[in-house]
Formats: C-alpha cells, sequence, structure tokens
C-alpha cells in the first residue's frame, strides 16, 4: 500500500511539472508572440512603456491605424472587444502616477457610461493583482484566472484557435493592437438600430466625479475623450453634454465629437465598426484634427508625440 501511495505521489507530480512545462512554453511561445491577443494588450499596457494610448470597446480596437498617425512605435491601440466602457476607466485609473507623460485618446461608447463588462475571463491572465483591473473583477472571475500554472487550465484551445488566426492573420488587419476585419460583411448588418445615435451620453454624477478625481489627482497625462462616429446618424454633436461640464477645470481632459462623420456606407463594416478604408480615413481626419489643436495652442501635447 505504501508502494502504491508512493506512485500515485509521482503521477501527481510528474503531472505538476509536465502542467508547468506546458503552461510555460504555452505563454513565451504563444501568448508573449500574439501582439493582438486581449491578453498580451494587458500585459504590455502594464510595462508602461507606451507614450501614447487608444483605449476603448471594439470600436477603440477597430478605428485607429496608429502607424499613420504618429511618428515611432510608442503607440499602442488598447481597444478591447466587448468591454463598453467597463475596462477603460480602470486602465485609465492603472496609468496615472507612472511617472511618464503620456496622450491617451479614449472612445466612450453610447447609451452610458456604465455600458459595458468585464466580458471574458482569457482577458486577464496576466493582469498584476494590485491593478485597479483587477481589483474590479467580480471574485468569482479573480478566483477564475488563477496563478500558474493553473491560469491556463482549461483555455489553451480557446487561446490557441484564436492565435491561429491572428498568426496566419487570415481574416484581419493587425498591427500595434489594431484589429480589423477584412471579411465582406452582411448586408442586414448597416441597418440594425438598437445602438443608441446622436443622443446624450447617459450618466450618473458619482461616476464622473470618480474619474475626475482620478485624473486630476495625476495631472501628467494629456486625456481626450472621443465619441466615434457612427452610420446612419444625423449629425447632432450633443454627446458630452452631460459629460463635458464636470472636467471644464480640468486643463489635462479635452473633449472631440465625430457624431456624423463618414455617413457612406463605403467606409463601414457595420453600423458601428470601420471597415479598413474608413479606419484610414477617419485615422487621417483625427490627426489632422489633433495637429491642428497642437498648433493652435488648444492642447499641449508630451514632447513624446510626434505626428506624420
Amino acid at each position: 500500500m505504501k508502494r502504491f501511495f508512493s506512485y500515485i505521489g509521482v503521477i501527481l507530480l510528474g503531472s505538476f511539472l509536465l502542467s508547468c512545462l506546458v503552461a510555460f512554453a504555452f505563454d513565451k511561445l504563444f501568448l508573449e508572440r500574439t501582439p493582438s491577443h486581449i491578453s498580451y494588450k494587458l500585459s504590455r499596457f502594464y510595462e508602461f512603456e507606451d507614450d501614447i494610448l487608444f483605449m476603448g470597446s471594439s470600436r477603440a480596437e477597430q478605428c485607429f491605424l496608429v502607424d499613420s498617425m504618429f511618428e515611432g512605435d510608442n503607440a499602442y491601440n488598447y481597444g478591447m472587444v466587448g468591454t463598453g466602457n467597463w475596462l477603460w476607466p480602470k486602465l485609465l485609473k492603472d496609468a496615472q502616477g507612472n511617472g511618464k507623460k503620456e496622450l491617451i485618446l479614449v472612445n466612450v461608447d453610447p447609451p452610458s457610461f456604465d455600458h459595458g463588462e468585464s466580458w471574458n475571463t482569457a482577458y486577464y491572465l496576466k493582469v498584476p493583482r494590485e491593478t485597479s483591473v483587477f481589483k474590479s473583477l467580480d471574485p468569482k472571475k479573480q478566483r477564475a484566472v488563477g496563478y500558474f500554472p493553473f491560469q491556463f487550465f482549461g483555455r489553451y484551445i480557446e487561446l490557441f484557435r484564436t492565435g491561429i488566426k491572428h498568426w496566419y492573420n487570415i481574416t484581419a488587419y493587425e498591427h500595434q493592437g489594431t484589429v480589423i476585419s477584412i471579411k465582406k460583411p452582411n448586408p442586414g448588418m448597416f441597418y440594425a438600430r438598437e445602438f443608441v445615435k446622436d443622443s446624450t451620453l447617459i450618466c450618473k454624477q458619482e461616476d464622473l466625479l470618480e474619474l475626475k478625481k482620478d485624473l486630476t489627482d495625476q495631472s501628467e497625462d494629456v486625456v481626450i475623450f472621443l465619441k466615434l462616429p457612427s452610420l446612419l446618424e444625423a449629425g447632432d454633436p450633443v454627446f458630452f453634454d452631460d459629460f463635458k461640464p464636470v472636467f471644464e477645470d480640468v486643463s489635462n481632459v479635452h473633449f472631440m465629437d465625430y457624431t456624423g462623420a463618414l455617413q457612406d456606407s463605403m467606409y463601414w463594416y457595420d453600423h458601428v465598426h470601420f471597415n479598413l478604408l474608413g479606419a484610414d480615413m477617419f485615422s487621417e481626419m483625427l490627426r489632422e484634427d489633433l495637429k491642428q489643436a497642437a498648433d493652435s495652442g488648444w492642447i499641449s501635447f508630451p514632447e513624446s508625440v510626434q505626428f506624420k
């Protein structure tokens, strides 16, 4: 019986060591080499090496051609699918006080400030435990993330499946965090109306005051909140009417509303996401507006920001 339990112990130890080896190889050879994967994005974010950061939902991820806007490789798109307005306030808080003066451009989604959720647990596999993002996850999701090597259990198939598509780059343009589908869209996707347009962002005063506190405690970053356009908008720029007044006395926070821009369907993958042509056109439009803001003195950008 003693020998039997010894064998069981050896098998369990061997299984654990093999799992550690597989997890280590998976982490180093797959996740760290798949830069468009969400868990890679968040891991990169917490290195705080970028000077220009784009944040937001899938609309941000599919909108900005980073390398056509700025010189160098110090800009990155941290837009993440499915997160709405849930994730970026936490990232914004974690970005404050890191000793760098950054330019942060944030896509704010309609219809409300609390729109969105944490989405996929696999996003947070490598998020540091002391961060605002990790602390904001519900306890069940925190436990599901786990610790190495257990954090990867049950996730290999999902991550490999998405990773293979990223490696072969079959269905999308991918660069510096931007991921834009190049598949032909379903025409019916252009006319979905559940996404609120030409409306004012619904927001609670206490949520805005908390965000304001985060941005004023450490004010070295320049933050620009963006309203991205949607197809079939009339172009009424009222989105930030309740949001903007709260930040009037915060000198490093600015607002740019693109409601109603690029209303030709040739620029759209669906009614809220650009195709590659639309992203190119919008990125050029935004770049020129930012350059004009710098030239006029409206916005004072960090020295590390160099426009093309």
